[in-house]
C-alpha cells in the first residue's frame, strides 16, 4: 500500500486494486476508483518563492479526476505512486 500524504489533510492511498482520495487526514473518503481505470498521471512541480517550500501538484486521471499538492519532501513517495500506477499499464 502507497500513501502519499497532500497539504491541507489530503491524501491518495493506492492498495493494488484500487485509488483513493482522502480528506480531512483521512476521515472522508472522496472517491475511489479500481486501478484498472487508470489513464495517466501529471506531475507539475512549483519551486518555493519567499522561504515558503516548493511543492508538487498531482493530477491522477481514473474513471474520475483525482488531485492533490504534496510538500518535495514527499517525492520519493510520489515517485514509487507514479511508478506503481505506470505498471498497471502492462
Amino acid at each position: 500500500m502507497i500513501e502519499l500524504k497532500g497539504l491541507n489533510g489530503e491524501s491518495v492511498v493506492y492498495d493494488g486494486a484500487t485509488v483513493a482520495k482522502f480528506r480531512h487526514n483521512g476521515l472522508d473518503e472522496a472517491a475511489r476508483n479500481p486501478v484498472s481505470t487508470f489513464r495517466e498521471v501529471q506531475v507539475k512541480h512549483k519551486p518555493g518563492k519567499r522561504g515558503k517550500e516548493g511543492r508538487y501538484d498531482v493530477m491522477v486521471v481514473l474513471a474520475s479526476f483525482m488531485s492533490i499538492s504534496v510538500p518535495e519532501t514527499a517525492k520519493g513517495t510520489l515517485d514509487e505512486l507514479v511508478a506503481a500506477l505506470e505498471a498497471t499499464r502492462g
